[in-house]
């Protein structure tokens, strides 16, 4: 029956005609119409997000069974459009919970649908949001606490503090920071928002732990600069800067310390990025949020570098902040230094090459400890001033060819410098000999017997990449060695050689007369004075003899020696054989025996009247005995040969007869 009387409602409303539409021409808005019932059923003039509230007719008595409600957004907004007619869509019991979307102003419509006289109402409720509002707490070392309200929805604020016996408050406290005492063994705050208006919309964000880490020094190690100041920008290395509390970076250009806002240091931090940098010294300041607890770290002054060249020396220029008392060192290319001379405003560093660029970087050490790296710098270090005079040592290898070494005062060639070598043959005018861009030692492929000839003499000249030449180094000859034999035999030397010349010509040579292998071992040394010598004791063992000097001083660098070229005397091979032997057992001439002088590796070989071989030997100890392959000698004339490859690699051959006799 109950649905039955909707539905013939619902009919009475939508039928054509006046009746139904003049009874909603009509939307009174009569405050006193319904009222709107929390969930407490207490009447509210305003709603609340996410709160339920229900409808009551004035009239208490009024069949439920005509009553439906309906909510639109916004102001004064019905369902005068809606089909049917005027119909709000919810009977009783109705229940509305606003959401976001619905926060400002809704209309509440009402129809009481009584048949023949249909009443539509409507009010206008506001709904408001209930969001935590933000807020921050900062706790202190002295029991207080700095609550930062950052919250803008609601109209009023109180606080309440948790311990472990209960809750204290609520206390008012306003949007402003604000200081507050925070109660022993308080564990967490909490804000509760309202609305001057609707007392049941409110919110109460949890708690925050009043918690604060141990207070600490800041700490600032090192400020190191990318470019000069000003301009460059600055690199501060941080620590010390637990949460909880507040860290500013100060600087004093000359007028004490002030603020630098536009570098914020965040808690934590290791390290600053300053840039633009300004001249002065650097520290962070400390403070809790109260501003009971201020701290600063010790000041780092910058430390700016600029730099100039002049005269082959480099000038590192300095803008100093720092304390009296800094220490300093310097790197050049990456490598720390010390040949750098204090000169007014800055640095020297005088140990440069023309042409060569560097790049330095300065290190100040202060008292307190910190440390100022300046902005690298590189400089190319110009000069018109000639480079240091090289010295040369010719000498020759054992191929009997020069040999040309260069000395320089550095151990490594200028970047872009070369030298520029000149040689002097004989009694002639110098030549030019090349020149060359490293330090390898150029050779004098002239054959040896034109350097008999003509002795010659080199000298080097170092020009630097600025287009200095150093002056020409003293002339060096090195020795030339000449070797015969002394009488027919060659059982002696003679020999004789031109003066070595070295790189300090004042400076007197010593020679040391070297007996030499094939391989060019050394067999015996001699030391000898004079450009002469006669070597009454060769080797006895050697058909060829062979001889260097090693020559010492003239300005040789420690440790290094001249050579002379190889000289050599070959001694004639000498060769007995006898005409014939008895080989009776005797023991008188037995055996045939291969002798002479400088006998080695050689092939003597014996041959019948038949031409067939019937001895071979290859060294001194092979004798031949006359038997042939076992058999007693048969006298008579045999027919010999030797073959021999003298020490120097020229062929030796002889051929005889011998004959065995009874």
């Amino acid at each position: 029956m109950k649905l039955l009387n909707r539905y013939f409602l619902l009919l009475l409303l939508c039928l054509p005609g006046h009746l139904a539409w003049s009874q909603c021409e009509t939307i009174p808005n009569d405050p006193t119409a319904f009222v709107a019932l929390n969930g407490n059923l207490v009447p509210v003039e305003s709603f609340c997000v996410g709160q339920p509230v229900t409808f009551l007719h004035r009239d208490q008595n009024a069949d439920p069974k005509v009553l439906s409600y309906g909510v639109l957004r916004g102001s004064g907004v019905t369902f005068g459009s809606s089909m049917p007619r005027c119909f709000p869509p919810n009977y009783l019991p109705y229940s509305y919970t606003p959401t976001l979307a619905d926060v400002g102003m809704v209309t509440v419509s009402e129809l009481n649908n009584v048949i023949g006289n249909p009443i539509y109402y409507f009010r206008v409720y506001r709904v408001y949001d209930t969001p935590p509002p933000a807020f921050t707490v900062a706790p202190c070392p002295t029991g207080q606490a700095l609550v930062t309200i950052t919250d803008a929805a609601y109209d009023t604020y109180s606080y309440t503090f948790q311990t472990p016996t209960g809750t204290i408050g609520p206390s008012p406290i306003t949007r402003a920071p604000s200081v507050i005492s925070v109660p022993a063994g308080a564990t967490a705050i909490t804000l509760i928002g309202k609305y001057t208006t609707n007392g049941l919309c409110e919110s109460r964000p949890s708690v925050q732990p009043l918690t604060l880490a141990t207070a600490m020094v800041p700490a600032l190690t090192s400020l190191t600069l990318s470019g000069p100041l000003p301009g460059g920008a600055a690199t501060l290395a941080v620590g010390n800067l637990p949460l909880g509390y507040r860290y500013t970076l100060q600087v004093d250009t000359g007028n004490g310390f002030q603020n630098v806002p536009s570098v914020p240091v965040p808690t934590g931090s290791t390290s600053l990025s300053v840039p633009g940098a300004a001249t002065g010294r650097y520290r962070i300041a400390r403070n809790d949020y109260c501003g009971t607890s201020p701290a600063t770290s010790p000041a780092i002054g910058t430390l700016s570098l600029t730099g100039a060249s002049a005269r082959n020396r480099n000038q590192l220029l300095l803008t100093d902040a720092g304390s009296p008392g800094t220490s300093y060192t310097v790197t050049r290319n990456g490598t720390a230094i010390t040949t750098v001379v204090p000169i007014s405003g800055g640095l020297e560093d005088t140990d440069v090459l023309c042409g060569s660029t560097y790049t330095y970087v300065v290190t100040a050490t202060q008292p307190g400890g910190g440390i100022a790296v300046s902005n690298s710098v590189a400089i190319t270090t110009v000069s018109a001033l000639p480079p240091a005079q090289p010295r040369l040592v010719a000498s020759f290898n054992l191929n009997n060819v020069v040999v040309l070494t260069p000395v320089l005062a550095t151990p490594t060639l200028p970047a872009g410098g070369s030298l520029r070598y000149s040689r002097t043959a004989g009694s002639g005018a110098p030549t030019d000999f090349g020149t060359a861009t490293s330090l390898r030692a150029p050779r004098d492929s002239t054959e040896l017997a034109q350097l008999k000839a003509n002795p010659p003499c080199y000298t080097v000249i170092l020009a630097d990449v600025c287009g200095n030449t150093s002056p020409a180094s003293p002339a060096t000859c090195p020795a030339i060695l000449l070797a015969s034999a002394a009488d027919p035999d060659g059982s002696t030397a003679a020999l004789t050689w031109t003066a070595f010349t070295g790189p300090s010509p004042t400076i007197p040579a010593t020679y040391t007369l070297q007996r030499l292998a094939a391989d060019g071992s050394v067999l015996s040394t001699l030391a000898l004075t004079g450009t002469s010598y006669t070597d009454l004791t060769p080797p006895t063992d050697r058909q060829v003899v062979r001889y260097r000097l090693q020559i010492g001083g003239a300005g040789l660098p420690a440790g290094t020696f001249s050579y002379s070229n190889l000289a050599s005397v070959t001694r004639q091979l000498t060769l007995t054989i006898p005409t014939a032997f008895t080989p009776n057992g005797d023991g008188l001439n037995d055996v045939l025996e291969v002798k002479g002088k400088y006998l080695n590796n050689y092939t003597f070989v014996v041959v019948d009247r038949n031409g067939q071989e019937v001895f071979r030997g290859t060294r001194r100890s092979e004798t031949w005995d006359g038997t042939i392959k076992g058999h007693a000698p048969v006298l008579g004339a045999y027919v010999w040969r030797f073959q021999q490859n003298n020490e120097d690699g020229k062929p030796f051959s002889a051929t005889g007869t011998i004959t065995i006799l009874k």
